[in-house]
């Protein structure tokens, strides 16, 4: 049996078309011509091919039938339609404009290598997800009438090829439509082919939270992409808000456990979460209360002046670390108040004449009860190790460009003092007793920058410290 293949091209400037569904069999292609414009007013049903060189304009559905993803050539696909209009299959579009004021609904994975352009009206994905390429653009002024509804399980991707950043123009439209974009900021990073970045939404309460929250919590995922810092924003609408919007701080609740970035941006009603490494569900909550939260990470903030910043968690506080900075200047004074560790970083300064103290305590920031003296000009860990009645030695500087000094604190006497180093993962690099002297200098100068563990045993006296090579 013989199979014969059809190739129809228009190329008539414009063509209006009017017929009922235009049908493309399999091994039949239709191509619209480069500086060519074809108006569809019904139904493009692809079980062959479609390449638009030029603009196809679309009022209808169009439906891709084929079973791989399928290219639809380099041109622009325009959907302008008056009722709502369906895409679906596995497409990949070059230039996508939507100007429908009746909705877009996207129903299989569909990729926008070009441009894709908000006009007016919304696109739901569903289960659905959009992927735009390493080269994609946003065209228009995204609001609440032209943006991504990304509130099922589908997502908005975006590949990446470098560090950059991308605003993800999303939103949800389940009682009313509300635009909540999300911005991601790659500062460093390995970006493999194929990787994408994705968000999706939810708009309700996240389990859990209280007192001062958000009723919306979003979604990033990522995959290809590795050895990463980044920056998340996230933009809520004010009814959004339940309780005091000043304290409300963004939380990222999945993977456990919680862990409290910065403080809401009142004016623009927006989170932000700062050197990150890995992504999850993030939403607002509580961050400023009688209870503390449990992980707080205080990240690109400098201090200054007066009245004494307070910050404080019931677990551990992170100051800095993954190319944030944390800097107290000359005429600033900060308190950090944490129930088990106190964690400074790279990125942490003080400068001479500023001041910041760290202390162990369950008397928190509401009202600040500083008990030890201040840490001055780079001191850091010095300060909080001092003040902890149980600790028999300390160790500073911390953190250190290389050598540093382990100093006893109790009555001891030579060979009574054992001292080991390890690396961040459990590698031992050091071992040794302390002499007579009660202070001796180590050095990690030939060390990666990076944590290390500082175990010392004295009879049945055991303590581990952590210090910062950097």
């Amino acid at each position: 049996m013989a199979v014969f293949l059809v190739c129809l091209t228009v190329s008539m400037g414009i063509l209006n078309s009017g017929f009922a569904q235009m049908t493309v069999m399999g091994g039949t292609t239709v191509k619209v011509d480069s500086a060519t414009t074809l108006n569809s007013t019904q139904n493009i049903v692809l079980g062959g091919t479609l390449n638009v060189q030029g603009t196809l304009i679309l009022k209808k559905n169009l439906v891709n039938q084929n079973t791989g993803p399928n290219s639809l050539g380099n041109g622009a696909i325009v959907l302008s339609g008056s009722v709502n209009q369906t895409v679906s299959g596995q497409n990949v579009i070059q230039d996508l404009a939507v100007n429908n004021l009746a909705g877009i609904k996207i129903v299989g994975n569909t990729q926008v290598n070009g441009v894709f352009t908000l006009t007016n009206g919304l696109v739901s994905l569903g289960s659905s997800n959009l992927l735009l390429g390493p080269t994609a653009s946003i065209s228009g002024t995204p609001s609440a009438t032209k943006m991504v509804v990304v509130t099922g399980s589908g997502e908005l991707r975006k590949e990446f090829t470098s560090a950059g950043s991308f605003t993800f123009p999303v939103g949800d439209s389940t009682s009313t439509a509300d635009f909540s974009p999300v911005t991601i900021t790659y500062n460093t990073g390995t970006f493999d082919a194929g990787n994408y970045t994705g968000v999706n939404l939810v708009d309700d309460k996240y389990t859990g939270t209280d007192i001062s929250y958000l009723t919306r919590y979003w979604k990033v995922t990522s995959s290809g992409v590795t050895n990463f810092t980044s920056d998340a924003n996230f933009q809520y609408v004010l009814t959004d808000v339940v309780g005091t919007e000043g304290n409300i701080y963004c939380t990222k609740v999945l993977p456990l456990p919680w862990i409290t970035f910065n403080g809401a941006n009142t004016i623009s009603h927006q989170i932000d979460a700062h050197g990150l490494t890995s992504f999850g569900t993030f939403t607002g909550n509580l961050g400023n209360g009688p209870t503390p939260p449990g992980i707080r990470s205080l990240q690109d903030k400098t201090i200054s002046g007066l009245p004494v910043t307070c910050a404080d968690a019931t677990q551990t506080l992170i100051i800095a670390g993954n190319s944030t900075y944390y800097h107290v200047l000359a005429d600033g004074n900060a308190t950090h108040i944490a129930g088990q560790n106190i964690l400074y970083y790279p990125g942490t300064k003080v400068d001479l004449g500023g001041y910041m103290l760290g202390k162990i305590s369950t008397s928190f920031c509401s009202p600040p009860n500083p008990i030890v003296a201040p840490v001055i000009a780079g001191n850091i860990n010095h300060g909080v190790q001092d003040m902890m009645s149980n600790s028999f030695f300390k160790i500073y500087p911390n953190p250190t460009p290389g050598k540093f000094t382990l100093e006893l604190k109790g009555d001891f006497t030579a060979g009574q003092v054992h001292v080991e180093i390890f690396g961040v993962l459990g590698d031992k690099i050091l071992s040794k007793d302390m002499q007579i002297d009660r202070k001796q200098e180590f050095s990690l100068a030939d060390k990666p920058v990076g944590v290390y563990m500082i175990h010392v045993t004295s009879g049945l006296n055991s303590e581990t410290e952590k210090i910062i090579k950097r």
